[in-house]
């Protein structure tokens, strides 16, 4: 696709670091609207584990177990994402993406699609009954993400925007 481009696009959705919208779209001389899930900081904690193959045990020292989790990578990075054409919208997430597939659904053309649909797992789902996480109080619970915010920049602004988002009219399902 980047060879193509995506100047002809209406919709894109590409879980990737923020450089990538700033590097092949921030440049548009039209606005660009980037629609941020936001999602429960121990849920996306959790998805990511899974997405690793990592079983989170839940020990009282988990500074290990989280970074063999947590991705390093840059996805949210406001000063990148802080363009004069790119306008941040957010929705809550995973709960209410179907209300988000309505929600685009009445906003895009419908484009006759050539080829069938084939869907490709990125992931294998959750099983979380295993989870103990999700077992265990709210003060673990808080110590955890207060620890994960506080050694990771990209965590703070993304939970950061998503709470100050959540409230504003730019919360697309508000």
């Amino acid at each position: 696709m980047k060879m193509i481009g995506f100047h002809n696009c209406d919709y894109i959705s590409n879980e990737i670091g923020a450089a990538f919208w700033k590097d092949y779209l921030g440049d548009l001389h039209r606005p660009l609207e980037l629609h941020i899930p936001c999602r429960d900081p121990v849920d996306l904690f959790l998805s990511m584990c899974n997405y690793r193959h990592v079983e989170f045990t839940c020990k009282s020292d988990f500074k290990e177990e989280v970074s063999k989790c947590v991705f390093a990578g840059n996805r949210f990075n406001m000063k990148l994402l802080t363009q004069s054409n790119i306008d941040l919208k957010c929705f809550e997430s995973p709960s209410r993406l179907g209300d988000y597939f309505a929600y685009m659904g009445e906003r895009l053309q419908k484009k006759e699609v050539p080829d069938e649909y084939v869907h490709r797992d990125s992931n294998i789902a959750r099983n979380k009954t295993k989870e103990c996480l999700l077992k265990q109080g709210i003060e673990y619970k808080q110590k955890l993400v207060e620890y994960i915010m506080s050694s990771n920049s990209a965590f703070f602004e993304y939970f950061q925007f998503c709470k100050e988002c959540l409230k504003s009219d730019d919360d697309l399902l508000h």
